[in-house]
């Protein structure tokens, strides 16, 4: 499942989860713990499954993973998206088992910290525990987001907000005119966060298209041509939804 990670972009990679630097060094004392704890997965990978015993939280460094939940069935509901920054807890209220699936989606890495040195680590340093609780609370916000649009948005709706949280999320790689972003999701998985076949998807992707609010190729290459479009669309304020799903740390 897990591997060493080996790698001269270490510190980039923690440096997008970890505070930065304070008068305690903060920065280098938790990157040498995580970096002791990182290990890497690969595209595919399952890192743990639902009911399965939890031991550690995820700190995501770098890649992409899916938190989702199955019926006995075999229908899957994609819960919510891991991305680089993130913190994930995926135990159960019982504090044993795990109430998701986690997977894989692309290769990437993660620090995998035991609760034990997950808890200290909070208690030594309140900075560490005050981010944690942002991502936290931003999480609250964006699923709260995506539950009202499952329960009362159009399929065009559900589809926008979609792409408009994950070109928030992804500021950092978007274009300032015209956001462009990678979503490395198929068609089927992006209905299965939003409620949707993936036949619903694809066809609410071409009226997108053919409306002139995006353009979508190689596999879910992403460029926003109109915005605003997306966001009247989305049914949301970008501005006041960054304020709420981004931390500020």
């Amino acid at each position: 499942m897990f591997a060493e990670y080996h790698s001269s972009e270490k510190s980039a990679a923690l440096g997008r989860v970890l505070p930065t630097a304070g008068p305690r060094g903060i920065s280098q004392t938790l990157q040498d713990t995580f970096a002791r704890h990182a290990v890497t997965f690969r595209d595919g990978n399952t890192l743990i499954l639902e009911g399965d015993e939890c031991e550690s939280i995820y700190c995501v460094l770098d890649g992409w993973l899916a938190l989702s939940k199955s019926l006995d069935e075999g229908q899957n509901q994609i819960i919510d998206f891991a991305l680089p920054g993130d913190i994930i807890d995926p135990a159960s209220a019982d504090g044993v088992t795990s109430s998701v699936m986690i997977e894989a989606l692309t290769d990437g890495t993660l620090a995998a910290l035991p609760y034990r040195n997950w808890e200290r680590l909070t208690k030594d340093w309140p900075e560490l525990a005050r981010m944690s609780h942002l991502i936290e609370a931003a999480k609250r916000a964006r699923r709260a987001e995506r539950m009202l649009r499952l329960g009362k948005g159009t399929a065009e709706m559900r589809v926008a907000y979609a792409l408009l949280e994950f070109c928030i999320r992804l500021d950092s790689v978007c274009e300032p005119d015209i956001p462009s972003f990678h979503v490395p999701l198929t068609q089927q998985q992006l209905g299965d966060y939003v409620g949707l076949s993936s036949v619903h998807v694809c066809r609410t992707m071409r009226r997108l298209t053919r409306n002139g609010v995006l353009e979508s190729s190689d596999h879910m290459d992403i460029r926003i041509l109109d915005s605003q479009a997306l966001a009247r669309l989305a049914g949301v304020d970008p501005d006041r939804l960054k304020r709420e799903i981004i931390p500020q740390i």
